[in-house]
């Protein structure tokens, strides 16, 4: 097949040799369909002419492998080869009995020349390197050296390595020349290491498929490269298997494109699959419609840098030249598109977007993400998430807060932005609020214990904010105004505290808070999750409520007596008390301590009177005082007699406050002397009531 996708980009010299180029590849196809098939004949068997023609009997060959060191061809007993004679030896074999592939293993690395080159592998093939290296040692990089021979052929190497330090080259066909049609092509662990002749796949037709299955690095390009173009040609589907991780690094001489299939495309990166894509190609597709589909928690990453093999360093990166292009994201799928060059331009593509991590357009270079494309993104989930698009131009700035639908954007959009992201926003799943309460405490100790996405366990920020009323209007939380209210939120407005958690190793620990010193009441509180889940954004949570209540909790201490002691009639002062005594308040409301009642006891001396004034002898006038630390609000009960006492109670402030307690002492006054036959002692019985102040 000739290509002729380029003529408009070359010069009229270059045009002419890359179409001698082409016809010369067309013209390698045409010998091969005419000459390469090979005819056995057995040595018990002679051939006969008729009519000036020859016939070869249809038949299974079976020749004997003259250099295989072992094996039958079977799955569980493959051929061993070891040199490029006995290769060759064993894919000239015919398909064992039972077995749907030849089987065919390497014992030692494979060197082959120019001379041995168009190898055919005409049957179902499975070529296991185990390890080894195919190395090319010649010069000649236009020849193909590995080709098919047949239509509906399913080809499998794996385990090879391409390319070192002594051998770095190849050729423009590729590791297997597709001539044919409907041909699975399957690499698996495959590591290519090309200079010259770094083009790794070619097929002369469009209705081929190549998977790569486990863990696969190419790179192709040097500075003296050449003889070598798209990473991929030829192919309908291209498929990366279910948990593979393919790195390619593409820096190749020739032509435009990364892919080029002559017709539609699809390429597919399986569930959990990685492909991590750098290429100096300007075009990551050619023509033809072009699909790109993302599975589960696949991963595609793609970046355009100039490399040092492309004379089209200063384009711009162009998603397509010609067709359309469609992009699927399913479930946490990535996809980041990179661009050293000036940003994406070409034809727009349409981005279905079904739950995906995110979609990342960036510019690391500081250039404008985008130069002529549109990203057309179209929402097709209605997981209860919220899908922000965010961009970064003089800073991070927000263009939606959460796509519902379609959403176009264009480079004014984000003002030239150097990077737009369209990303779900972590989500609260589950949280934790609980009151505490008892002696000198008085707290609500919350935890995140539930989040998506779940790799947000490093550097990530949970906010909190306690209210005493509700900080937003109207009846959704979720409205873009009740969160912005929240936000903005301060203390005139019920804003009683808040706070920032950096969670450096687990959300689940890391988020761990406690509100402390709590008056009893109905609280409101708020939490925010942000993480740094995209490469250079930081996403945030939709703030969400819980309402706690943190009961009432009254614990009030009193002193068991109150000692004094005076030598002689005259004032009672505070110095003549044995100790200090307090009143202190361990609850969170505060309390109204009320002396209620004085009882003399039995033990009293009933020769001293208690008294409201000292007129006489053997007289005791008391006062109670209540000393804050403050200073405020101290408190004199005078005076105290027996019975029923009235008077404004003392006040104690909740625990955590300076006035949760109270010194209390006697004073006043009395006229008991030496004289009158002492030492006396008094004994009465205060009795408080403690109620919660309003």
């Amino acid at each position: 097949m000739i290509r002729c996708k380029i003529n408009v980009y070359l010069s009229s010299l270059e045009w002419r040799r890359s179409i001698l180029r082409k016809i010369l590849r067309g013209l390698v196809v045409v010998f091969l369909l005419f000459f390469v098939s090979p005819s056995f004949v057995r040595a018990d068997e002679t051939s006969e002419t008729t009519g000036g023609s020859t016939e070869t009997p249809q038949q299974v060959l079976e020749i004997a492998p003259r250099a295989i060191s072992g094996g039958s061809g079977k799955a569980n007993d493959p051929y061993l080869v070891s040199t490029i004679t006995d290769l060759k030896s064993a894919l000239g074999q015919s398909i064992p009995s039972g077995e749907t592939a030849l089987y065919i293993k390497l014992t030692g690395d494979i060197l082959y020349s120019y001379s041995d080159r168009t190898i055919s592998i005409n049957k179902n093939t499975v070529l296991d390197g185990d390890g080894h290296y195919i190395l090319y040692s010649g010069t000649n990089y236009d020849g193909d050296h590995f080709i098919t021979g047949a239509n509906n052929l399913a080809i499998t190497l794996k385990n090879i390595k391409y390319g070192n330090v002594t051998y770095p080259n190849s050729n423009w066909y590729g590791i297997l020349h597709v001539v044919n049609t409907n041909t699975n092509f399957v690499v698996e662990n495959i590591d290519y290491n090309i200079q010259k002749g770094g083009q790794p796949f070619y097929a002369n037709t469009n209705v081929n498929t190549l998977t790569f299955k486990g863990k696969n690095n190419f790179k192709a390009g040097t500075s003296n490269g050449g003889y070598d173009g798209e990473f991929a040609q030829g192919f309908t589907s291209i498929n990366f298997a279910e948990d593979s991780q393919t790195t390619i690094y593409h820096d190749a001489y020739n032509e435009l494109a990364f892919l080029y299939a002559g017709g539609s495309q699809t390429v597919t990166v399986g569930k959990n699959a990685i492909v991590d894509i750098t290429t100096n190609k300007p075009y990551l597709s050619y023509d033809g419609n072009f699909t790109l589909k993302v599975l589960e928690k696949g991963q595609f990453k793609y970046k355009a840098i100039s490399g040092n093999n492309s004379s089209t360093t200063s384009k711009a990166v162009l998603f397509k030249a010609l067709g359309t292009i469609t992009m699927e994201f399913a479930k946490d799928a990535i996809g980041r598109f990179t661009t050293e060059k000036d940003g994406f331009s070409g034809e727009s593509p349409t981005i279905n977007a079904t739950s995906p991590n995110y979609i990342l357009f960036d510019s690391p270079s500081g250039k404008s993400a985008l130069n002529g494309a549109t990203l057309k993104f179209s929402r097709k989930d209605t997981d209860g998430y919220a899908y922000p698009i965010k961009y970064f131009s003089s800073g991070f700035k927000e263009l939606s807060p959460n796509v519902t639908g379609n959403k176009n954007v264009v480079a004014s959009d984000i003002s030239n932005g150097e990077s737009v992201v369209y990303a779900r926003a972590p989500k609260i799943t589950g949280m934790s609020a609980d009151p505490m309460v008892g002696t000198d405490l008085s707290q609500i100790r919350v935890q995140i214990n539930q989040w998506t996405p779940e790799n947000l366990v490093n550097i990530s920020k949970v906010s909190y904010k306690l209210g005493t009323k509700r900080l937003y209007s109207g009846t959704d939380i979720t409205a873009a105004a009740a969160q912005t209210s929240i936000t903005n939120a301060f203390p005139s407005q019920g804003l009683w505290a808040q706070k920032d958690i950096w969670a450096t190793n687990n959300i689940a620990t890391d988020s761990i808070y406690q509100f402390e010193n709590l008056s009893a009441q109905t609280y409101y509180l708020y939490t925010k999750l942000e993480g740094a889940c995209v490469p250079g954004y930081t996403l945030s949570s939709l703030w969400i409520e819980q309402i706690v209540e943190v009961p009432s909790y009254i614990e009030v201490t009193l002193p068991d007596v109150l000692e004094f002691r005076t030598p002689k009639a005259g004032e009672i002062v505070k110095e003549q008390h044995l100790t200090n005594y307090s009143a202190i308040n361990h609850g969170n409301v505060p309390v109204n301590l009320a002396l209620k009642t004085l009882t003399i006891k039995s033990n009293s001396s009933p020769v001293v009177s208690l008294v409201s004034n000292c007129q006489g002898k053997k007289q005791v006038h008391l006062k109670l005082v209540a000393e804050h630390p403050s200073g405020n609000d101290n408190r004199i009960l005078d005076p105290l007699l027996a019975g029923t006492i009235t008077g404004q109670p003392i006040a104690l402030t909740p625990y955590w406050d300076n006035d949760r307690e109270a010194t209390l002492y006697l004073k006043g006054e009395h006229s008991v002397s030496v004289l009158d036959g002492g030492p006396h002692q008094i004994n009465y019985n205060l009795a408080f009531s403690i109620s919660q102040a309003s």
